[in-house]
Protein backbone atom coordinates (compact mmCIF):
# COMPACT_ATOMS: atom_id res chain seq x y z
CA UNK A 1 0.00 0.00 0.00
CA UNK A 2 1.01 2.94 -0.91
CA UNK A 3 2.68 5.08 2.17
CA UNK A 4 0.78 8.40 1.32
CA UNK A 5 -2.46 6.73 1.64
CA UNK A 6 -1.88 6.47 6.03
CA UNK A 7 -2.39 9.85 6.64
CA UNK A 8 -5.96 9.76 4.44
CA UNK A 9 -7.49 6.50 5.79
CA UNK A 10 -6.88 8.10 9.38
CA UNK A 11 -8.70 10.52 8.55
CA UNK A 12 -11.46 8.81 6.84
CA UNK A 13 -11.79 6.09 9.61
CA UNK A 14 -12.28 9.29 12.13
CA UNK A 15 -14.99 10.86 9.71
CA UNK A 16 -16.66 7.32 9.43
CA UNK A 17 -16.14 6.63 13.61
CA UNK A 18 -17.91 10.74 14.19
CA UNK A 19 -20.80 9.64 11.87
CA UNK A 20 -21.67 6.92 13.72
CA UNK A 21 -21.20 4.07 10.89
CA UNK A 22 -19.55 0.67 12.40
CA UNK A 23 -15.87 1.07 11.64
CA UNK A 24 -15.53 -3.02 11.85
CA UNK A 25 -17.86 -3.31 9.22
CA UNK A 26 -15.82 -1.04 6.66
CA UNK A 27 -14.57 -2.68 4.01
CA UNK A 28 -10.80 -1.30 2.43
CA UNK A 29 -9.82 -2.54 -1.23
CA UNK A 30 -6.10 -1.97 -1.08
CA UNK A 31 -5.26 -3.29 -4.78
CA UNK A 32 -6.69 -5.24 -7.25
CA UNK A 33 -9.77 -4.48 -9.79
CA UNK A 34 -12.76 -5.25 -8.02
CA UNK A 35 -16.69 -5.32 -8.74
CA UNK A 36 -19.07 -4.43 -6.08
CA UNK A 37 -22.20 -5.76 -6.13
CA UNK A 38 -23.24 -6.59 -2.54
CA UNK A 39 -21.53 -4.47 -0.30
CA UNK A 40 -23.44 -3.10 2.93
CA UNK A 41 -21.73 -0.75 4.55
CA UNK A 42 -19.00 2.28 4.27
CA UNK A 43 -16.51 1.58 1.52
CA UNK A 44 -13.20 2.75 0.86
CA UNK A 45 -10.94 3.15 -2.19
CA UNK A 46 -7.17 2.67 -2.17
CA UNK A 47 -4.39 1.58 -4.67
CA UNK A 48 -7.45 -0.31 -6.39
CA UNK A 49 -10.11 -0.01 -9.45
CA UNK A 50 -12.99 -0.47 -8.03
CA UNK A 51 -16.11 -0.77 -10.46
CA UNK A 52 -19.96 -1.00 -9.11
CA UNK A 53 -21.80 -2.45 -12.51
CA UNK A 54 -24.78 -1.04 -14.20
CA UNK A 55 -28.25 -2.25 -12.70
CA UNK A 56 -26.63 -2.87 -9.39
CA UNK A 57 -26.45 -0.80 -5.93
CA UNK A 58 -24.64 -0.41 -2.99
CA UNK A 59 -25.05 1.18 0.01
CA UNK A 60 -22.48 4.00 1.00
CA UNK A 61 -20.93 5.74 1.92
CA UNK A 62 -18.17 5.53 -0.11
CA UNK A 63 -14.25 7.52 0.52
CA UNK A 64 -12.26 7.49 -2.41
CA UNK A 65 -8.61 7.91 -1.19
CA UNK A 66 -6.73 6.92 -4.15
CA UNK A 67 -6.88 4.64 -7.24
CA UNK A 68 -10.14 4.30 -9.50
CA UNK A 69 -13.97 4.43 -7.97
CA UNK A 70 -16.09 4.07 -11.04
CA UNK A 71 -19.85 4.06 -10.62
CA UNK A 72 -22.22 2.53 -13.62
CA UNK A 73 -24.86 1.53 -11.24
CA UNK A 74 -26.25 3.51 -7.78
CA UNK A 75 -24.56 4.57 -4.79
CA UNK A 76 -27.79 4.76 -2.18
CA UNK A 77 -25.60 7.27 -0.04
CA UNK A 78 -22.84 9.31 0.36
CA UNK A 79 -19.70 9.59 -1.81
CA UNK A 80 -16.56 11.68 -0.57
CA UNK A 81 -13.64 12.15 -2.74
CA UNK A 82 -10.11 13.23 -0.91
CA UNK A 83 -7.90 11.77 -3.39
CA UNK A 84 -7.83 9.22 -6.48
CA UNK A 85 -10.08 9.43 -9.60
CA UNK A 86 -13.92 9.40 -9.46
CA UNK A 87 -16.23 8.59 -12.83
CA UNK A 88 -19.39 8.71 -13.15
CA UNK A 89 -21.08 7.07 -16.03
CA UNK A 90 -24.10 7.84 -17.99
CA UNK A 91 -27.15 6.46 -16.09
CA UNK A 92 -25.53 6.09 -12.91
CA UNK A 93 -27.29 7.45 -9.64
CA UNK A 94 -25.65 8.46 -6.32
CA UNK A 95 -28.50 9.02 -4.24
CA UNK A 96 -27.32 11.05 -1.32
CA UNK A 97 -24.08 13.78 -1.17
CA UNK A 98 -20.96 14.06 -3.66
CA UNK A 99 -18.47 15.77 -1.99
CA UNK A 100 -14.90 16.81 -3.79
CA UNK A 101 -12.31 17.62 -1.82
CA UNK A 102 -9.22 16.12 -4.22
CA UNK A 103 -8.39 13.91 -6.88
CA UNK A 104 -9.67 13.93 -10.25
CA UNK A 105 -13.17 13.41 -11.37
CA UNK A 106 -15.26 13.03 -14.58
CA UNK A 107 -19.23 13.31 -14.05
CA UNK A 108 -21.58 12.40 -16.98
CA UNK A 109 -24.68 15.11 -17.87
CA UNK A 110 -26.75 11.83 -17.92
CA UNK A 111 -25.91 10.93 -14.43
CA UNK A 112 -28.34 11.81 -11.20
CA UNK A 113 -26.61 13.01 -8.51
CA UNK A 114 -28.73 14.36 -5.21
CA UNK A 115 -26.39 16.87 -4.01
CA UNK A 116 -22.86 17.83 -5.01
CA UNK A 117 -20.43 20.11 -2.93
CA UNK A 118 -17.27 20.98 -3.91
CA UNK A 119 -14.24 21.92 -0.84
CA UNK A 120 -12.15 23.99 -2.57
CA UNK A 121 -8.05 24.78 -1.27
CA UNK A 122 -5.84 27.93 -2.46
CA UNK A 123 -2.78 26.27 -3.16
CA UNK A 124 0.76 28.51 -3.50
CA UNK A 125 3.96 27.12 -3.59
CA UNK A 126 6.03 27.41 -0.35
CA UNK A 127 8.95 29.69 -0.07
CA UNK A 128 12.16 27.66 0.27
CA UNK A 129 12.48 29.36 3.79
CA UNK A 130 9.52 27.54 4.34
CA UNK A 131 9.66 24.24 2.45
CA UNK A 132 13.43 23.82 4.45
CA UNK A 133 13.04 24.90 7.43
CA UNK A 134 11.24 21.64 9.07
CA UNK A 135 14.25 20.00 7.50
CA UNK A 136 16.66 21.97 9.06
CA UNK A 137 14.75 22.15 12.51
CA UNK A 138 14.70 18.33 12.36
CA UNK A 139 18.53 18.03 11.26
CA UNK A 140 19.17 19.99 14.34
CA UNK A 141 17.11 18.64 16.85
CA UNK A 142 18.67 15.30 15.90
CA UNK A 143 22.33 16.36 15.68
CA UNK A 144 21.68 17.98 19.48
CA UNK A 145 20.19 14.58 20.59
CA UNK A 146 23.04 12.81 18.87
CA UNK A 147 25.66 14.98 21.06
CA UNK A 148 24.15 14.33 24.28
CA UNK A 149 23.89 10.65 23.85
CA UNK A 150 27.22 9.80 22.47
CA UNK A 151 28.68 12.51 25.33
CA UNK A 152 26.66 10.56 28.25
CA UNK A 153 26.01 7.06 26.83
CA UNK A 154 28.22 6.52 23.95
CA UNK A 155 28.48 2.30 24.51
CA UNK A 156 24.42 2.77 23.26
CA UNK A 157 25.40 4.30 19.98
CA UNK A 158 29.04 2.10 19.34
CA UNK A 159 26.71 -1.10 19.44
CA UNK A 160 23.80 -0.06 17.15
CA UNK A 161 26.66 1.65 14.99
CA UNK A 162 28.44 -1.46 15.30
CA UNK A 163 25.48 -3.91 13.82
CA UNK A 164 25.20 -1.53 10.74
CA UNK A 165 28.33 -1.32 10.21
CA UNK A 166 29.98 -4.87 10.14
CA UNK A 167 26.32 -6.62 9.39
CA UNK A 168 24.68 -4.48 7.34
CA UNK A 169 22.79 -6.77 4.79
CA UNK A 170 20.87 -8.62 8.08
CA UNK A 171 19.96 -4.88 9.86
CA UNK A 172 18.69 -4.32 6.10
CA UNK A 173 16.34 -7.17 5.75
CA UNK A 174 15.40 -7.16 9.22
CA UNK A 175 14.46 -3.22 8.95
CA UNK A 176 12.77 -4.03 5.88
CA UNK A 177 10.84 -6.77 7.62
CA UNK A 178 10.01 -4.87 10.56
CA UNK A 179 8.82 -1.78 8.39
CA UNK A 180 6.14 -4.13 6.30
CA UNK A 181 5.27 -5.81 9.26
CA UNK A 182 4.93 -2.64 10.92
CA UNK A 183 2.42 -1.52 8.44
CA UNK A 184 0.41 -4.25 7.99
CA UNK A 185 -0.42 -4.61 11.71
CA UNK A 186 -1.15 -0.46 11.76
CA UNK A 187 -3.64 -0.71 8.78
CA UNK A 188 -5.57 -3.27 10.23
CA UNK A 189 -5.28 -1.80 14.22
CA UNK A 190 -6.67 1.27 12.64
CA UNK A 191 -9.87 -0.04 11.31
CA UNK A 192 -10.98 -1.26 15.23
CA UNK A 193 -11.80 2.58 16.62
CA UNK A 194 -10.45 1.31 20.23
CA UNK A 195 -7.16 0.68 18.99
CA UNK A 196 -6.71 3.52 16.36
CA UNK A 197 -5.23 5.81 19.13
CA UNK A 198 -2.89 2.63 19.81
CA UNK A 199 -1.82 2.03 16.05
CA UNK A 200 -1.06 6.08 16.02
CA UNK A 201 1.09 6.11 19.00
CA UNK A 202 2.80 2.88 17.47
CA UNK A 203 3.76 5.03 14.54
CA UNK A 204 5.10 7.64 16.46
CA UNK A 205 7.21 5.07 17.86
CA UNK A 206 8.46 3.87 14.63
CA UNK A 207 9.62 7.09 14.19
CA UNK A 208 11.56 7.55 17.05
CA UNK A 209 12.97 4.25 16.52
CA UNK A 210 13.84 5.55 12.64
CA UNK A 211 15.44 8.92 14.22
CA UNK A 212 17.65 6.52 16.58
CA UNK A 213 19.38 4.89 13.81
CA UNK A 214 19.60 8.24 12.13
CA UNK A 215 21.58 9.78 14.77
CA UNK A 216 23.60 6.03 15.35
CA UNK A 217 24.66 6.68 11.57
CA UNK A 218 25.37 9.88 12.10
CA UNK A 219 27.54 8.38 14.97
CA UNK A 220 29.37 6.31 12.56
CA UNK A 221 29.89 8.84 10.29
CA UNK A 222 31.29 11.58 12.69
CA UNK A 223 34.20 8.58 13.68
CA UNK A 224 35.58 9.39 10.43
CA UNK A 225 36.36 13.24 11.41
CA UNK A 226 38.74 11.84 13.66
CA UNK A 227 37.78 14.31 16.38
CA UNK A 228 38.56 13.85 19.98
CA UNK A 229 35.26 15.48 21.38
CA UNK A 230 32.98 12.87 20.56
CA UNK A 231 29.11 15.10 21.16
CA UNK A 232 30.88 17.30 18.59
CA UNK A 233 31.61 14.81 15.85
CA UNK A 234 28.21 12.86 16.09
CA UNK A 235 26.44 16.28 15.68
CA UNK A 236 28.36 16.59 12.45
CA UNK A 237 27.90 13.02 11.64
CA UNK A 238 23.87 13.55 11.64
CA UNK A 239 24.25 16.97 9.51
CA UNK A 240 26.13 15.19 7.00
CA UNK A 241 23.76 11.85 6.95
CA UNK A 242 20.84 14.41 6.73
CA UNK A 243 21.84 16.19 3.94
CA UNK A 244 23.04 12.67 2.40
CA UNK A 245 19.20 11.61 2.82
CA UNK A 246 18.10 14.88 0.96
CA UNK A 247 20.93 14.85 -1.69
CA UNK A 248 19.84 11.22 -2.69
CA UNK A 249 16.21 11.77 -2.24
CA UNK A 250 16.57 14.28 -5.58
CA UNK A 251 17.54 11.19 -8.01
CA UNK A 252 15.14 9.28 -9.43
CA UNK A 253 14.40 5.82 -8.03
CA UNK A 254 18.29 4.96 -7.39
CA UNK A 255 18.00 8.23 -4.54
CA UNK A 256 14.98 6.84 -2.89
CA UNK A 257 16.74 3.08 -2.85
CA UNK A 258 19.53 4.60 -1.26
CA UNK A 259 17.47 6.48 1.42
CA UNK A 260 15.29 4.02 2.22
CA UNK A 261 18.22 1.42 2.46
CA UNK A 262 20.03 3.69 5.12
CA UNK A 263 16.97 4.53 6.85
CA UNK A 264 16.01 0.46 6.77
CA UNK A 265 19.79 -0.24 8.06
CA UNK A 266 20.00 1.93 11.01
CA UNK A 267 16.35 0.51 11.78
CA UNK A 268 17.43 -2.71 11.93
CA UNK A 269 20.80 -2.11 13.88
CA UNK A 270 18.40 -0.26 16.68
CA UNK A 271 15.93 -3.33 17.12
CA UNK A 272 19.49 -5.86 16.71
CA UNK A 273 20.94 -4.68 19.61
CA UNK A 274 17.58 -3.88 21.64
CA UNK A 275 18.44 0.12 21.14
CA UNK A 276 22.13 -0.61 21.98
CA UNK A 277 21.50 -2.31 25.08
CA UNK A 278 23.60 -5.24 24.05
CA UNK A 279 26.02 -6.39 21.23
CA UNK A 280 24.38 -8.15 18.39
CA UNK A 281 26.26 -10.80 17.12
CA UNK A 282 25.19 -13.21 14.46
CA UNK A 283 24.46 -17.00 15.20
CA UNK A 284 26.83 -19.19 13.65
CA UNK A 285 26.04 -22.42 12.55
CA UNK A 286 28.13 -25.31 13.84
CA UNK A 287 30.26 -27.04 11.33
Amino acid sequence: MNLELIPLLIIVLLMISAGGADVETTEFVIEGDHEITEHRGALIVGDATVTVPADEAVSGPVYVIGGEFRIHGTVEGDVTQLSGSLVVEDGATIDGELQHIGGSEELSTEATIMEQTTVAFESSEPSPIAAYTPIVLTTLILAVVGALLSRKHEPLLDNVGAAAKDHPLISLTVGALLSVTFLSVFVFMAFTLILLPVSILGLLVGLLIIAYGIIALGYLAGQQLNTPRVGLATGLGVVVVMVLLQVTGVIPILGDLIAGGLLLTGLGAVVLTYFGLQEFEPVSLPE
